[in-house]
């Protein structure tokens, strides 16, 4: 029993340490395993998109967006790089974009080929990056006229456009943009979006060429435009086209009359007809018949310029003298979204028209509310008086000059109420103060028109009423416009 217990033991013995190797061994191996660092694996990429399968006007615009993704099972994506021709590559972190290709000028589609790979933490990228073959075709631009803010029926000396090109391609993909008048030749126009096309001064009549300016300039392009009809109706014509050499539907404006002047001397009406048939007789005859007419009051102000500064700067460079009678009436001018009176717009214009020696006679009715600070640029005005109360002008009154010589006391046909006089700018002179009746403990200075003078002569004349009430005694009225427009303004 002694000698069979003792190899029991002899042989747990043996076992002990052989299990104690084997587990060495696999700590040996755990260890190891632990501890090898394993070769990273790079990262895939893939396309939202996998393929785009379209032919014919199916096709996409060279204007394309495009979304991708990348993973990686042992690390992760900081960035892609993009290729065109799988030899060149771009870094991006992006997972989208919008591309633009170009088509090869001349023609309408292509293929353009794109791919995308991954980089991983460790800089590895994909080795088999996602492609995608882009089928596209150009998309012809597309040229209008803007018809609200075109000429309304006829247009005095200059018509003002403004025109707009687009292109899905991208707008940078229009090569040119052409414009042409009737059966004249296209021209290419200057990038800026408004134009003026003003007639030579020496036609009268015929086909000819119109001088063309862009935006606010005030000199005229070498460029002109044929095939300009002169007091005549006229269409303009426009179209794109783009570096493909594809070219947009054409588009037309409306027919108008092109007007060539007739006079040095211009009448601009801002009031009804019943004024305008009161007042114009005295200017006729003060312009001894010779006059060109705009009427900015009828029909709601439809015949206004839209662009006011573009055609009415070119419009007034023909004039010698300007008479021209408004009131308060507001008007919304369709470009701007301003709503102003007549005068108001016509400020500035005015006061460049001054500047290069035009002569103006202007007559307005002025409130408290009025616009002072635009009027101010153009007229010898400052201020209006305000006062509680009212003034008048009775019948039996008058407005008296300064100059009793020269100038006549003017009549009213009646009673007119509400009189607003004004205050001069301080580089004009008094011309002419009202024989007021306040009412109500109405205060303030009775000045109602005022003037300016260049080197000596009367150059501006600024009444703050409407002429047209000053008939009491015709044959004054007459004189007045008589002095002002044939003597004051002959220089």
């Amino acid at each position: 029993m002694e000698g069979v217990f003792d190899d029991f033991l002899l042989f747990f013995s043996h076992m002990r340490w052989n299990i104690l190797f084997i587990a060495l061994i696999g700590l040996q191996v755990a260890g190891c395993m632990r501890g090898e660092k394993q070769e990273n694996r790079p990262p895939s990429t893939s396309i939202f998109l996998e393929s785009i399968n379209r032919t014919g006007e199916n096709r996409l615009n060279s204007n394309v967006r495009l979304s991708w993704f990348g993973t990686d099972k042992d690390g992760f994506v900081v960035g892609y790089e993009i290729s065109f021709d799988n030899e060149n590559w771009f870094f991006t972190a992006r997972t989208d974009s919008v591309f633009r290709f170009s088509i090869e000028a001349g023609s309408d589609t292509t293929d353009q080929d794109f791919w995308i790979r991954a980089i991983d933490n460790e800089d590895a990228r994909d080795p088999d990056p996602a492609y995608l073959r882009i089928p596209l075709r150009n998309t012809p631009p597309v040229a209008s006229i803007d018809k609200s803010t075109a000429p309304e029926d006829t247009a005095l000396i200059a018509a003002t456009f403004r025109w707009n090109a687009t292109d899905l391609d991208g707008n940078e993909t229009i090569e040119q943009v052409l414009m042409k008048f009737n059966d004249g030749n296209w021209f290419s126009i200057p990038s800026n979006n408004i134009l003026t096309f003003v007639l030579e001064e020496n036609q009268t009549s015929g086909i000819g060429e119109a001088l063309i300016y862009a935006g606010a300039e005030s000199s005229a392009r070498a460029q002109k435009a044929d095939g300009v009809r002169y007091n005549d109706e006229n269409v303009v014509y426009i179209k794109a086209i783009d570096i493909a050499g594809a070219e947009s539907p054409v588009d037309t404006s409306a027919a108008f009359y092109f007007k060539q002047q007739t006079s040095q001397n211009l009448i601009i009406c801002g009031q009804p007809a019943i004024v305008r048939d009161a007042i114009n007789p005295y200017a006729f005859s003060g312009f001894l018949g010779s006059y060109d007419f705009l009427d900015y009051a009828v029909q709601n102000g439809k015949f206004q310029p839209k662009f006011w500064g573009p055609t009415m700067n070119r419009v007034f460079e023909r004039y010698n003298i300007l008479f021209a009678y408004t009131d308060i009436s507001l008007y919304d001018n369709q470009v701007t979204g301003q709503r102003s009176t007549i005068l108001a717009f016509l400020s500035p214009m005015i006061a460049n028209f001054n500047s290069n020696n035009g002569k103006s006679f202007v007559t307005t009715i002025l409130s408290p509310a009025t616009d002072i600070q635009t009027l101010g640029i153009g007229f010898p005005i400052e201020g209006v008086v305000t006062s509680a109360g009212q003034a008048r002008l009775t019948n039996d009154s008058s407005m008296v000059p300064v100059d009793t010589v020269s100038y006549p006391r003017l009549s009213p046909d009646g009673t007119l109420a509400g009189i607003v006089p004004m205050i001069r700018s301080i580089d004009s002179e008094v011309f002419y103060r009202a024989q007021l009746t306040k009412l109500n403990n109405w205060q303030g200075d009775n000045l109602i028109a005022s003037l300016r003078r260049r080197n000596g002569n009367v150059q501006q004349v600024f009444f703050a009423t409407s002429l047209h009430r000053f008939a009491g005694n015709p044959t004054e009225l007459q004189r007045l416009f008589d002095q002002i427009l044939q003597d004051d303004f002959d220089w």
